[in-house]
């Protein structure tokens, strides 16, 4: 039977990424595809992983198999001008923010609260936040405001600079990876 839905859909764009969602079924080839910029980094919904692609076709070493696949993937296109990040999250919550892969085009953090976990204020620069679980979250931001925010697991946003200190408010551990481009003078 056919699938009645595109397994490549471009969720979101703007000036500096392309966000495309990949769902594929088990033994499914991928349909052709041109992609809006390389490099990409791909995020496997699956399993969590993070790949990073110089190619122009990130498809190539994934073949049909006995695995569905559930990417997202983040084609960067340029970075955003950026200052300085005072309290960069990566450097003031070490043990919750981990770098998983870095280069001088893009850095990726993976993100982990445990259940009604609170951090401390961090900034953060543009970046896509992709869900590897649920979502909800109590936000105070540095000026004072607060928000609460919350996404189903597999979906991805581009997020402004924010100063912010978050709280998982839900009964389960929150995961999320962060695809933050790079301008020439970092963060």
């Amino acid at each position: 039977m056919a699938s009645t839905t595109d397994p490549i859909q471009i969720a979101s764009e703007n000036e500096y990424v392309r966000i495309v969602h990949v769902s594929l079924a088990a033994g499914e080839t991928p349909p052709n595809y041109a992609p809006a910029a390389t490099p990409t980094v791909t995020v496997d919904l699956n399993s969590g992983s993070v790949r990073y692609s110089d190619s122009v076709s990130p498809d190539n070493d994934r073949r049909p198999g006995s695995a569905a696949i559930r990417d997202i993937r983040v084609e960067l296109k340029q970075a955003p001008e950026t200052t300085p990040l005072a309290l960069d999250a990566v450097l003031v919550e070490p043990a919750r923010f981990k770098v998983v892969f870095e280069n001088d085009r893009v850095r990726v953090v993976r993100l982990r609260f445990g259940p009604h976990q609170r951090g401390v204020m961090v900034s953060h620069p543009p970046r896509v936040l992709v869900t590897l679980t649920e979502v909800s979250v109590k936000l105070l931001f540095a000026d004072g405001r607060t928000d609460e925010r919350g996404a189903p697991a597999g979906v991805a946003a581009w997020l402004d600079s924010e100063t912010l200190q978050t709280e998982n408010a839900r009964t389960e551990p929150l995961e999320v990876i962060l695809v933050e481009p790079k301008s020439a003078r970092g963060f």
